[in-house]
């Protein structure tokens, strides 16, 4: 082959990626957003923990993997890999979700993914890359018409739970009355939240 028509055939090629786009692997890609209705749990003081209810004024929202803004996108890679990429928002895109989102396709009706959803409260900045660390991360299951969304903060005690048939979310953070006090202060509240969920559109 010529070097001509070699460097034709390497610029088609790449001119039809290009053309192509980013287009998601996940079998999802709504972003929703969930609204508390009710939240209550525990005060904890020196004498004992109290049963309350609180003001239900959480806000939650599920980011899809394809969604994140591209500002926090290209933070997600080192300067260099995006380089590598040709600083193109595209090829950044299909490489972070590469190398965040695992799919496993069971069957046609159960398809469970890791990583194709980010969880974030309404005090998160969505263009910062914070927003989208693993501890963020959550993992979303279809079986059949429907499916869950579930989130797992390890380090922090806090999960997430969402369904797609009810539109209903449970959400739980433990609080921190197991850990050592100071200044009279014996730890966050532990919590309960119920709410509903709607696809978000930004």
């Amino acid at each position: 082959m010529s070097k001509k028509l070699f460097a034709f055939v390497c610029l088609t090629t790449s001119m039809l990626a290009q053309a192509e786009g980013y287009t998601t692997k996940s079998i999802f890609s709504a972003d929703y957003k969930c609204t508390a209705q009710e939240t209550g749990g525990f005060n904890h003081a020196e004498t004992g923990h109290k049963l309350v209810l609180f003001k239900p004024d959480e806000e939650f929202f599920l980011i899809h993997i394809s969604n994140i803004p591209q500002k926090a996108v290209f933070e997600m890679k080192s300067k260099e890999i995006v380089a590598l990429l040709g600083n193109d928002e595209d090829r950044v895109r299909e490489e972070v979700e590469r190398s965040y989102m695992k799919q496993e396709i069971y069957s046609e009706d159960f398809v469970s993914e890791k990583s194709s959803y980010f969880i974030r409260e309404s005090d998160d900045n969505p263009e910062k890359v914070s927003t989208y660390l693993s501890n963020h991360s959550c993992s979303a299951a279809k079986f059949k018409k429907d499916f869950d969304i579930n989130c797992y903060e390890g380090d922090g005690g806090k999960t997430f739970q969402f369904n797609s048939k009810t539109g209903r979310f449970a959400y739980s953070y433990a609080g921190s009355w197991h850990s050592e006090s100071e200044n009279n202060y014996y730890g966050d509240s532990s919590i309960f939240v119920f709410g509903s969920c709607k696809e978000y559109y930004r």
